[in-house]
């Protein structure tokens, strides 16, 4: 479903192999938006004691950009639903999540733990925030996934449609709530090996 989406124009035909579907799912899916999450999830329940974040704040101009990012995140993703254009769609939430893999790796949560902790939840709260709006977008791409990082994001089943996106709104993360351990939530494909010599088929 999510390679159909995200690499087939609406109307055209496409192309498919097996190769290509585990190379972009593993991509996108995996390294990219299962690792930030579970990244993410692993630091806030080690360091924050299994709990969302509650010594948080002010936010820097670092953690602003983030969150305007998704504040624009359902306006900007919506034009390419209304002309049918549902892989641009995709390449938006792809585009976010990359922007908050690099905001993690400039913040650096884990180094803030021995510098400023107040610093570092705020970072993995504003983490936590970014990670609601996205998987709240992405449950009509990959809606099972996204509702099990819903899940571990402990955000309420009523709080889950395009309505609740505001970051640090109405429906934002509660802080000081009780979080599970984390699991991961996209595993890696692997190609069977008689998938790996079949050649590309037109989808």
């Amino acid at each position: 479903r999510f390679f159909l989406m995200a690499e087939v124009t609406f109307g055209n035909d496409g192309d498919f192999s097996h190769e290509k579907m585990v190379a972009k799912v593993n991509n996108n899916l995996s390294n990219e938006f299962g690792n930030l999450c579970q990244r993410t999830l692993s630091m806030v329940f080690k360091n924050c004691n299994g709990a969302v974040p509650a010594n948080v704040g002010p936010f820097a101009a670092e953690d602003e950009a983030l969150l305007s990012t998704m504040a624009n995140l359902r306006s900007k993703s919506s034009q390419h639903v209304s002309t049918q254009a549902i892989e641009k769609y995709v390449d938006v939430m792809v585009n976010a999540v990359r922007e908050a893999n690099r905001y993690v790796d400039e913040m650096a949560p884990w180094a803030l733990k021995k510098t400023d902790t107040k610093r570092m939840e705020t970072v993995l709260y504003t983490l936590m925030e970014a990670l609601r709006v996205v998987s709240i977008l992405y449950q009509p791409i990959v809606p099972q996934s996204s509702n099990a990082m819903l899940d571990q994001l402990c955000v309420p089943k009523d709080e889950r449609d395009f309505r609740c996106v505001e970051p640090l709104g109405e429906y934002k993360i509660v802080q000081g709530r009780t979080i599970e351990k984390p699991t991961g939530v996209f595993p890696r494909l692997e190609l069977a090996e008689e998938d790996a010599s079949m050649t590309s088929v037109s989808s």
